[in-house]
């Protein structure tokens, strides 16, 4: 497994948030919670696009996990703070979002924890979502969507560009 080297668009930022996420990453292992990266990162590592900017790091785990994490952050004084589909770590402008899977990201037949590819994050061994799961999520996220269609819209544009497809 190659460790990436490659950074995106933001590289001086995106540097701040690979630490912090390492961190959580190991936690997720010390208790046997399936970290699964996905968002703008996933949609980077796949489409490998220096010109990507990523300014958070989104991780998805199975819902049952959410509080014991929660309790495995505040023993090791990581601040956080719940949202509606998780969990927000920040460190000053530095911030992971924790979500947890639920039925609307279990689309076709990709159960997410089942699927992914196993990448090696700068140094420690992860999971990210396959680029079909990645596909997936981008259409059941603009479905769901009211606020971010545009914003959404955009990600599924560069991806069709990368694959030379329409997603759908």
């Amino acid at each position: 497994m190659k460790i990436l080297s490659l950074y995106p668009k933001n590289a001086t930022h995106f540097k701040k948030l690979i630490p912090l996420t390492k961190k959580v990453i190991s936690i997720c292992k010390k208790n046997k919670i399936k970290p699964v990266i996905y968002g703008s990162f996933a949609h980077f590592y796949h489409t490998k696009d220096a010109k990507i900017k990523i300014n958070d790091i989104d991780i998805l785990i199975q819902e049952k996990y959410i509080s014991k994490l929660a309790k495995e952050l505040k023993k090791q004084k990581i601040k956080f703070s719940f949202y509606p589909p998780g969990i927000i770590v920040k460190k000053g402008r530095i911030k992971l979002e924790i979500d947890k899977m639920d039925k609307e990201y279990n689309t076709k037949n990709h159960f997410f924890f089942k699927n992914v590819k196993k990448i090696d994050f700068y140094g420690i061994k992860t999971n990210v979502l396959s680029i079909k799961q990645l596909e997936d999520i981008y259409e059941a996220a603009f479905l769901r969507t009211k606020e971010d269609k545009i914003k959404i819209g955009k990600k599924i544009d560069h991806l069709e560009k990368f694959l030379g497809r329409k997603l759908k």
